[in-house]
């Protein structure tokens, strides 16, 4: 396929839709297209993809073929665009890995950022509303909210009843609630009631 008529034969052959034609241009181009792609491919299952794509191009082109045109070169170029076109594609999903990481990092950052601050917030409201109770009521709703005591272990420490202790936090339930919906909104206060 070297010399000058053999290349317009075969050009002419294949650009005719001889099946035989492309067998043997395949036959002579495969390895060395091969060989061609391995060096900035390593994966063989997309070197592999890559020639069928090459060979199909070629096969669809046929019809634009120049007769005294080495087929080679039609091949080589078809081959080296769709590895450029594999690798640009390569190179775009590492950018894209590269950059979602960064925007996750980003945002993991931010979101950590954000609850720390509504933590806070939350946590000062909290504090307003218990500073609110009356002394004994407080000391009693710290000791079983903050501390874990039981009702029973709060009134044997202080000496009065696990009903007295049982009234109390319910009136604390109450007042810190109202606090919260009146001066910070409802959805704090359906939030208090769910983590108290």
């Amino acid at each position: 396929m070297s010399s000058p008529t053999e290349v317009y034969l075969v050009n002419i052959r294949l650009k005719e839709g001889d099946h035989a034609a492309f067998l043997e241009i395949y036959n002579r181009f495969n390895k060395r297209l091969y060989h061609f792609v391995r060096k900035f491919v390593a994966d063989s299952h997309i070197v592999d993809d890559i020639l069928h794509d090459a060979f199909l191009n070629l096969w669809n082109a046929r019809h634009r073929i120049k007769e005294n045109y080495p087929i080679e070169s039609y091949l080589f170029r078809i081959t080296r665009n769709l590895v450029f076109k594999h690798l640009r594609s390569q190179l775009r999903s590492a950018e894209a890995m590269i950059e979602l990481a960064y925007f996750e990092e980003k945002k993991n950052v931010q979101d950590t950022v954000y609850h720390t601050v509504v933590d806070r917030e939350y946590k000062k409201i909290y504090e307003l509303a218990v500073d609110r109770l009356p002394p004994q009521r407080k000391k009693i709703f710290i000791m079983s909210r903050e501390e874990g005591l039981s009702h029973k272990e709060i009134a044997q420490f202080l000496g009065i009843s696990s009903n007295t202790v049982k009234e109390h936090m319910s009136l604390a339930m109450k007042t810190i609630k109202d606090y919260i919906t009146k001066d910070h909104g409802v959805v704090l206060s359906v939030l208090f009631y769910f983590l108290f």
